[in-house]
């Protein structure tokens, strides 16, 4: 009985001094907005804060923001609960805000207290002013000793957004804001029609490069504020100096929250490329000044698109009809009975064998065997295919002329020749269908789930001129390219009409220069699908889409080069599985460039690059004369000998000077490329790998314009003015190219520091103009291949020099 009575008290008295430890006094005090009040906390202690505001006071209808500080350790943190009514959100103080380097404690906050605006909507109309209720904050810790805090309630500022109303504000990363904007509020001005209130653009810019979210938020309650939940909701993006976005109200149509949260470090728009710094730098404020525009209207759009389609059209009419009376009037048909009877007769390939035997110790020394050809004679029977193929296996013949003509290059039937160049086109077509394809599908994908998710990092659009219609969230950059698309189709037309009055094989063989149609259809094409590719790419740019931007300016450069090469080498030109077999050695180059651009990839590229240089002079030098094979130690030494005592100059004086001239020159360029490559390691490899088809392409331009001068030969006024009309384009073209408004090879939020806004119609920037001069440059760059030696239509091939 003692023993039970005795363990009874024990148990009583251990209760009591468990309660004792537990017991903590809640406290309740009031406060008004605006003042700030200190109070200590600890384990024991609860405070129960009510902040009011006066009724009177014009602010009332504005949401509630809390600040407050503390020296609280993370081991026992503060813990605050701010709710009213139905809304509530809580932290803890110090704040940890995870970071690229690890966790950063911030010891204080300023959160602004959500309300429910769809209520107010649904019961105040459009005024959207409801009175906002008491708000009260509960404060505890787990800390043993006495906690230092200090609170403050006020009215969130300018809240509520107006257009065209610029505003400034502060963040940190513990310090987040957000304002509300309602397109209801444009009710009054859709019957101006001047702008399109149903969709505004978003203007943020700062003045450091402090690295922020900026999220488009529903008006619904709770407001994800804080660096770990910012991106679960609505339109986000990362922003340092410069930002924007389009706001349709069909997405919105109560309304939306601009949500703005600071980063602890800068790597999410930089990737590591700042300054330490900036990732380090503690002190975070970040100013930020905030305006909303209306976008463009419906109307707009149409007379955009109409005035482009018409601008085209007009093209058509004004370049396309007296261009066909000019064909019809000035040109002779290339035609048999067109041809003046005292023409020379084309010179016949005389094959001399010389063979040179000598015994030395009863041994025969190898046969040399020399072939030349001599223009005398009969012409040649082009029917007699048995001795042309003959001709055509023996290189020697080719070597032996100092100076070629046509003739001597072009042996081999019309036919034959048409028929390679068709698979040009063929090889085209074919490229263009399997690589547009996935592109195409690619790229839709892409805005599938940029419109799905909202990660306006995803695709590299100039946010301040980025116009919607439909899906697509940047029309006006997609439609541009409709030049590129329309002006293909014309050459296509122009080369067809061409074509079908030279049908006279007989005149073929003899006049003019071979004019291989299958390559003039395959560059039309290729026209045609860079509008298409350069479209797919912009549907969402980005630094893994823009070489489909770039892979048809390589097939165009190519192309363009290999026409020139053939108008005077018909015969032993790269074929088109050769073209495009290098082609795709570049695209696949290009690609493994983009993602993997490192000092070895460059110096592997540079090494590659001088020895294609290397083999490509030679065989052009030799006329495709001269193979790997031919390289011997005795040949060598054979032909310096012979080169010797022929006259030592001989031994280092070039054989062909033209040909000479054009590799010495294409060489330093290349070379000057590839010394530029290795010294500054190009991030942006693909307009690198451009440039260089393009540098050798315009060289091998201007040589052969000059070639045709010092030849006695003429440009037609018809072709000059094309030319000119193509580097007036190209250099204006070249000037909005380089003004950019988005950089790829950067990150998302510092491209978005070259957005300017639309410069033409309120509808195209200087990418789109781009567009359009480059489109229209290709297009008169084609007609100056397509007429450069119209003024040998009717001039014999033994009159026709090569170079």
């Amino acid at each position: 009985m003692h023993r039970l009575l005795l363990f009874s008290v024990l148990f009583l008295l251990t209760c009591c001094s468990v309660n004792a430890q537990n017991k903590y006094t809640p406290i309740y005090r009031h406060f008004t907005y605006g003042t700030n009040n200190t109070m200590m906390a600890n384990q024991y202690l609860e405070y129960i804060l009510e902040f009011s505001k006066d009724y009177d006071d014009p602010d009332i209808y504005l949401p509630p923001r809390i600040w407050i500080e503390s020296d609280a350790d993370v081991t026992a943190p503060l813990m605050i609960v701010a709710r009213q009514k139905k809304e509530m959100i809580s932290w803890q103080l110090p704040l940890e805000i995870e970071g690229t380097n690890g966790e950063t404690n911030e010891n204080y906050t300023s959160r602004t207290m959500c309300h429910d605006i769809i209520k107010q909507y649904r019961f105040a109309g459009s005024k959207m002013k409801v009175k906002q209720e008491n708000v009260i904050v509960s404060v505890t810790t787990a800390s043993v000793s006495n906690v230092s805090f200090t609170i403050r309630v006020d009215n969130q500022k300018n809240f509520t957004l107006e257009l065209n109303k610029e505003i400034e504000f502060d963040i940190t990363p513990s310090g987040p804001r957000y304002f509300f904007y309602n397109f209801t509020s444009n009710d009054t001005l859709l019957s101006k029609g001047d702008s399109n209130y149903e969709t505004v653009i978003l203007e943020v810019t700062s003045d450091d490069d402090i690295c922020m979210t900026v999220s488009i938020q529903n008006i619904s309650c709770p407001v994800f504020d804080t660096n770990q939940d910012v991106t679960f909701r609505g339109f986000y993006e990362t922003v340092n100096r410069k930002g924007g976005m389009n706001i349709p109200k069909y997405k919105f149509p109560h309304g939306f929250y601009v949500v703005f949260v600071a980063k602890p470090d800068d790597y999410a728009c930089d990737k590591g490329s700042g300054s330490l710094d900036s990732v380090t730098n503690s002190n975070r404020l970040k100013r930020i000044k905030l305006i909303i525009k209306p976008s463009i209207t419906y109307s707009d759009y149409v007379k955009a698109v109409l005035f482009t389609l018409g601008s085209i059209g007009a093209f058509y009419i004004i370049f396309g009809l007296p261009y066909f009376i000019y064909s019809v009037k000035k040109t002779l048909p290339r035609e048999m009975a067109y041809v003046d009877g005292n023409f020379p007769t084309t010179p016949s390939a005389r094959i001399v064998r010389l063979k040179i035997s000598k015994k030395t110790n009863g041994t025969e020394m190898t046969p040399v065997q020399r072939t030349t050809s001599a223009i005398s004679g009969p012409s040649v029977d082009v029917a007699d295919f048995d001795t042309l193929a003959e001709v055509d296996t023996d290189r020697d013949l080719r070597l032996g002329r100092g100076e070629p003509y046509l003739v001597d290059l072009a042996r081999k039937h019309p036919k034959e020749l048409t028929r390679k160049s068709y698979l040009y086109l063929y090889n085209v077509v074919t490229v263009a269908i399997f690589y547009a394809l996935p592109v195409i599908q690619l790229v839709i994908t892409y805005q599938r789930v940029l419109n799905e998710t909202g990660q306006q990092d995803l695709c590299y659009y100039n946010f301040l001129c980025a116009h919607p219609l439909g899906v697509l969230g940047d029309f006006n950059h997609v439609f541009s390219n409709i030049g590129y698309v329309l002006l293909g189709v014309l050459f296509l037309i122009i080369t067809y009409l061409r074509e079908l009055s030279h049908k006279d094989d007989d005149f073929d063989r003899q006049f003019g220069i071979p004019q291989h149609y299958g390559l003039f259809y395959a560059m039309g094409v290729a026209l045609i699908m860079e509008g298409v590719l350069s479209a797919s790419y912009h549907v969402c740019p980005n630094f893994l889409n823009f070489q489909f931007d770039s892979s048809f300016m390589y097939v165009m450069a190519v192309l363009c080069m290999v026409k020139l090469y053939q108008n005077r080498h018909p015969d032993i030109n790269a074929n088109a599985y050769t073209t495009f077999g290098v082609l795709a050695v570049a695209v696949v180059l290009a690609m493994i460039g983009l993602l993997e651009g490192n000092v070895y990839f460059w110096t592997l590229f540079v090494i590659l690059y001088i020895l294609m240089c290397f083999y490509l002079s030679v065989k052009i030098y030799y006329m495709g004369c001269w193979s790997v094979r031919d390289i011997s130690m005795q040949k060598f030494r054979q032909v310096w000998i012979y080169d010797f005592w022929s006259g030592p100059v001989n031994v280092i004086k070039p054989c062909h000077k033209a040909r000479f001239v054009l590799l010495f020159l294409g060489n330093l360029c290349n070379w000057g490329l590839a010394i530029f490559a290795i010294y500054k390691l190009p991030k942006n490899f693909p307009v690198f790998l451009l440039t260089i088809f393009m540098a050798n392409t315009l060289l091998y331009f201007v040589f052969y314009i000059v070639m045709k001068y010092i030849n006695k030969e003429s440009v037609r006024v018809l072709t000059w003015i094309f030319l000119i009309l193509s580097m007036l384009c190209a250099v204006s073209a070249m000037w909005f190219f380089l003004h950019k408004a988005i950089s790829w090879k950067r990150t998302a939020a510092q491209s978005r520091q070259f957005n300017v806004e639309c410069k033409l119609f309120h509808f195209y920037d200087s990418h789109d103009i781009w567009h359009f001069l480059s489109a229209t440059g290709m297009f008169f760059t084609f007609m100056v291949l397509l007429t450069l030696d119209d003024d040998l239509s009717h001039t014999h091939h033994s009159q026709i020099p090569v170079f």
